[in-house]
């Protein structure tokens, strides 16, 4: 096999300046159409590649070599942004107010559209076809599930499909991987408290339920720290209650929303049926009452054992990355949608440059995917797509 490290060189120029392109025109789930034009700008016209637009609304199916004879892989990236106000000072800032790239699709779009490129120019090592996957939406909307249900795993059929997320944490060169649970479920939940109104100067004739929100929120602690296995994983966070409108009025209603999130398709189960219990009995001891509502989100992203055997040799046989394993993280990503249907690996990419202590974390506003990482990124799908034909154990 050639050294692509010249070919890669060729394109970095182009799919840097993509990126920042794509970067100071942020798009939120399902409105990618913008960035789906310059994909297509970027990959229109290349010999052998058959690309289909409009997959989940926004979303681009494109494939090399569909006729091949091989086993078919699939690289996914996605494209969508962030609700929030950038506060880099960057020539490339985000040009719309209240988005911005704060989790670095735009890098991994970008990354993604490298590998095109480079790949078209191997097509004489491809024993069979190669789909990249340029998916809308991840950010809530569920785009990999749509993405799925819409065909982007079949004609040709997908054997095995790779992706990774840029990783603050870790220095460029560093790939992170993890067989099995790798991401958690991501469930949400909803709980009106409806209690008794009143004058504040009289609690006794109300039944106050901001009092009984409050006991909620320190009962459903027990269901991590007394209830799940201490080897096992969750997490149940109230991120917002919302009561009242003055300070003299004891309010009707309390309202309280909040994530789930778990390693396991059991523990997750069992911690939407304790939420659900635990509110609704501790409402009932001060006399209120719980409406509850849970709400199934992002399955666990599992890294399948045989893709991830061959991810590690992958990664592996490149020079100038360094693999290391990660442990499990409570994030959830709908990746997980694919990982339900096929072998799937999902890893990391170090995104912090060498020397540096530290890097913004995704989700802050002042987070930008490191145009360093792109090499690397370009190299890692270049590579598990023109290996994989021969190497893959299926």
């Amino acid at each position: 096999m050639r050294d692509v490290s010249g070919l890669i060189s060729e394109v970095v120029e182009d799919i840097v300046a993509l990126r920042h392109e794509i970067h100071e025109n942020p798009e939120l789930c399902y409105e990618e159409s913008g960035t789906a034009e310059r994909v297509l700008k970027h990959i229109g016209g290349i010999d052998g590649l058959d690309t289909c637009t409009r997959v989940a609304e926004t979303g681009i199916v494109a494939t090399l070599d569909a006729k091949k004879q091989g086993p078919c892989v699939a690289l996914r990236a996605d494209m969508d942004a962030l609700p929030m106000d950038e506060t880099n000072d960057v020539p490339y800032r985000s040009k719309v107010p209240g988005k911005m790239h704060a989790c670095g699709h735009d890098g991994h779009t970008s990354c993604l559209v490298g590998a095109v490129r480079v790949l078209s120019r191997l097509r004489d090592e491809l024993d069979g076809p190669v789909k990249f996957i340029f998916q809308p939406a991840e950010e809530g909307g569920a785009g990999g599930k749509r993405m799925c249900e819409e065909g982007a795993l079949e004609d040709p059929k997908v054997d095995a499909i790779f992706g990774f997320h840029g990783w603050p944490s870790s220095t460029q060169g560093d790939v992170g991987v993890h067989e099995g649970a790798f991401l958690a479920s991501s469930d949400t939940f909803d709980i009106t408290i409806e209690g008794t109104g009143s004058h504040a100067a009289f609690p006794h004739l109300g039944v106050d339920p901001i009092v009984v929100a409050s006991h909620v929120v320190t009962a459903v602690q027990s269901i991590v720290s007394r209830t799940t296995d201490p080897l096992s994983s969750a997490v149940v966070t109230v991120a917002e209650i919302k009561a009242g409108t003055t300070y003299n009025i004891i309010p009707q209603t309390a309202h309280l929303r909040g994530t789930i999130r778990a390693l396991d398709e059991e523990v997750r189960q069992a911690t939407h049926e304790r939420l659900r219990t635990i509110a609704e009995k501790t409402a009932e001891a001060f006399g209120a009452r719980a409406a509850v509502s849970t709400r199934f989100g992002y399955p666990v992203t599992l890294n399948h054992g045989n893709a991830c055997a061959y991810a590690d040799g992958v990664v592996d046989s490149i020079e100038g990355l360094n693999k290391h394993d990660l442990l499990p993280v409570m994030g959830g990503e709908d990746f997980s949608f694919y990982s339900e249907k096929i072998p799937a690996m999902f890893m990391t990419l170090g995104v912090r440059p060498k020397g540096r202590d530290s890097y913004p974390n995704l989700h802050q506003s002042d987070y930008d995917f490191h145009d360093g990482a792109i090499p690397f990124g370009i190299r890692l799908h270049v590579e598990i797509a023109r290996q994989f034909a021969k190497r893959w154990k299926a």
